[in-house]
């Protein structure tokens, strides 16, 4: 056994292509159709019981804050900065249960009377129920505002809305000036408190400047004095005792060459001494003389004795001079350890006298801090005082009306065409569903390549869907069955001539001159198919019999007008030759054995040797002979034939032969070792629907005939 047909079927595919989806629209739009009236008509009635409302709209502008008219001046109550969170809170203000009561109270809307129910609705339901017609929406990017009002009235929509901005716009400037009133309240009680603090921490000021002489010069201008003279101090006692060191070590020099005139005369102070150098330079200018006096006169001449006198006046001079150097040396020396003595207390009664201001600024600052604090609160106070006075007379307000709301004149719900479009979309989409769901839930075999897969069985070919009117009823029959001999150039003939051909094919290297044609269920049209299938191969020159081995409802006689009273039964009983029951039809080339008498046990006649006898004789006789079999699922007469001929053409129904049927037809044949040549897709829509799309190749050629 062929292990692809033993295998299970595959269920179809999951998806579907445009070519089906087009397919359930022209197969299913009666079904759409009704669906899609049916929500019109439905949402039509729907919209004209609706009541009319209409909606009027005011538009606001709400800044973040007030036109400034003092500048520098602000209000009291400073709204949050221009964000998202601030236009949805004064939103959510605007449809508050306050400005609602207040747009009740000015229009006159309460309700006093008792409803329909008898009740007189509560003030807070009233309230509640107006808020549910009141919508507040922003413009994207802006600062306006729209107040939607929605009514049955379009006068009172005008009013409700118009009301709500100026019962906002009112609430907005009340509450400022209310902030303003409360702010100047509490301000002037704490302008009398701030101005005693501040008249007593001036006075203890005073007292403490008095006391402690800082009246003309304060303490920051004598600490200021204080800092100047350490500083100068500081550097002028510095320059003292270099000096003083500096002469503390010439001094030492002087001391060790007290005794030794050479030191001496090494010395700085003696040495850079203009008077010393001189008397130096005077005391070597006569030691020249005499030398030069002696050379000439000798040692004991006046003018050398004169000379040596002046010489010892000059020695005593020098001497002198040199004392006199040391002595105004020691005089300095002395002076300047004086200074430096002087600078020293100096320093120290200044640095006394700038801990004792240290010790008045830690009094000092923090009074004169709670003073200057004071008086700085007490500025800023009687300042914003008087600023929050002045903005209570301006009245100056963040919101303004941009337009106000009139009436409207057509209503905005029921919105009819934008109902009916719903209802348009939603019935074809709901249609469409619908039928999509029903055609999905169709277990039929629906396309060829689905008959294929199913049976494991190659496709012979489609036959078209008749639809003359002629042809529809059952009476009709005969006519629909010679269709391929009546009308040669028609859609059909063509699609019977493809058969042929792919049958033509397959016996190749085996010769199929005996076939039976059978299908899974009765009504599959499978003897429309065998006589369009026979009548099609004598019009190819072959001699071809067919005969009707239906034997439990026979009509091959019927199409061809033939009589019933003998056929193949008759000829397996023994009652008639072969030849005597053969007749020729209408068709050239093509005889017809009808059924005959319909016997009790039909399969025992197919059963018997006698049967086989008479396919055996037919093939002799005849190019081709095709057998009318019975359906697969009521009988096994199928598989009997299937078994002794050359093979089985398994004739399926667009949209009709089920899955399990053709399972089942695919089963019976196979286990009586049938062999299946193929598969006949009978009565596919011509017109290029799931089953018919491969007829859009024969069309031209049957126009091309009939053009002809």
């Amino acid at each position: 056994m062929n292990s692809a047909l033993a295998s299970p079927a595959k269920p179809p595919l999951a998806g579907m292509d445009l070519r089906q989806y087009v397919h359930v629209l022209r197969k299913r739009w009666r079904m759409i159709v009704a669906f899609l009236i049916v929500c019109v008509v439905a949402s039509f009635v729907y919209t004209m019981r609706q009541p009319k409302i209409y909606e009027a709209t005011c538009s606001l502008v709400i800044e973040s804050t007030a036109p400034q008219v003092l500048e520098g001046v602000k209000d009291v109550i400073q709204m949050a900065a221009d964000t998202h969170e601030f236009y949805q809170t004064q939103y959510r203000i605007i449809r508050s249960r306050e400005v609602a009561r207040k747009v009740m109270d000015r229009l006159g809307l309460w309700q006093v009377q008792p409803g329909a129910d008898g009740k007189t609705p509560g003030r807070d339901d009233q309230v509640e129920g107006l808020l549910r017609n009141v919508k507040v929406a922003g413009v994207r990017e802006s600062c306006i505002a729209n107040i939607i009002v929605r009514d049955r009235d379009p006068e009172r929509a005008t009013k409700v809305a118009n009301s709500f901005a100026d019962a906002y716009i009112e609430g907005n400037l009340d509450y400022k000036l209310e902030g303003a009133r409360s702010a100047s309240s509490w301000l002037g009680e704490q302008t009398v408190d701030l101005r005693k603090q501040l008249e007593d921490s001036e006075m203890a000021l005073y007292r403490f400047k008095k006391e402690h002489n800082l009246l003309d010069l304060g303490l920051d201008d004598r600490q200021g004095m204080t800092r100047q003279n350490l500083q100068a101090l500081n550097a002028k006692l510095a320059d003292v005792k270099a000096r003083r060191i500096e002469a503390e070590s010439i001094r030492k020099l002087m001391v060790a060459a007290e005794s030794d005139l050479s030191e001496k005369e090494s010395l700085p102070e003696i040495r850079d001494n203009p008077v010393v150098a001189k008397l130096r330079e005077n005391y070597l200018d006569l030691l020249k003389m005499k030398a030069d006096l002696e050379s000439r006169y000798g040692e004991k001449h006046p003018k050398i004795v004169n000379i040596e006198e002046q010489l010892q006046a000059t020695r005593r001079d020098y001497n002198k001079e040199l004392d006199e150097v040391l002595k105004a040396f020691d005089k300095r020396y002395q002076a300047t350890l004086d200074t430096e003595a002087a600078l020293t207390k100096w320093m120290h009664q200044e640095k006394a006298e700038a801990l004792d201001l240290a010790k008045l600024e830690v009094e000092y600052r923090p009074m004169a801090r709670d003073a200057e604090n004071n008086a700085k609160v007490f500025g800023q106070v009687t300042q914003r005082h008087k600023e929050i006075d002045l903005t209570g007379l301006l009245r100056a307000n963040n919101v303004r009306i941009l337009d106000r709301a009139t009436q409207p004149h057509a209503p905005v719900s029921p919105n009819f065409s934008l109902n009916i479009s719903l209802a348009v979309a939603l019935g074809f989409l709901v249609g469409f569903m619908l039928a999509f769901a029903v055609d999905t839930l169709d277990n039929t075999v629906r396309t060829p390549e689905a008959a294929e897969e199913l049976v494991g069985a190659p496709m012979l070919g489609l036959l078209p869907l008749l639809t003359d009117a002629k042809h529809r009823t059952a009476e009709d029959a005969p006519m629909r069955d010679l269709t391929v001999h009546r009308e040669p150039t028609s859609l059909a003939a063509e699609a019977c001539k493809s058969i042929r051909t792919n049958l033509m094919f397959l016996s190749a290297q085996k010769e199929v001159r005996v076939f039976a044609v059978t299908s899974p269920g009765p009504r599959d049209g499978k003897t429309t198919a065998a006589i369009s299938l026979a009548i099609t191969m004598a019009q190819a020159g072959a001699r071809v019999l067919i005969i009707d081995t239906d034997m439990r409802k026979p009509r091959v006689h019927k199409s061809f007008g033939l009589a019933v009273d003998r056929g193949i039964s008759t000829a397996i009983m023994g009652e008639a030759k072969l030849r005597d029951l053969i007749i020729h039809s209408e068709v050239p080339n093509l005889d017809v054995l009808p059924c005959g008498p319909i016997p009790p046990n039909p399969a025992e006649l197919l059963h018997t040797e006698r049967f086989r006898d008479i396919l055996a004789e037919c093939r002799r006789d005849y190019d081709k002979v095709i057998l009318d079999a019975p359906p697969t699922a009521p009988v096994t007469d199928p598989a009997v034939i299937g078994s002794i001929t050359d093979g089985v053409v398994l004739v399926m129904r667009a949209g009709h032969t089920t899955r399990e049927s053709a399972l089942h037809a695919r089963r019976n044949l196979t286990d009586a070792g049938a062999r299946i040549l193929g598969l006949v897709v009978n009565q596919a829509d011509q017109k290029g629907g799931r089953y018919g799309y491969g007829y859009s190749y024969y069309a031209p050629y049957g126009r091309y005939y009939r053009a002809v």
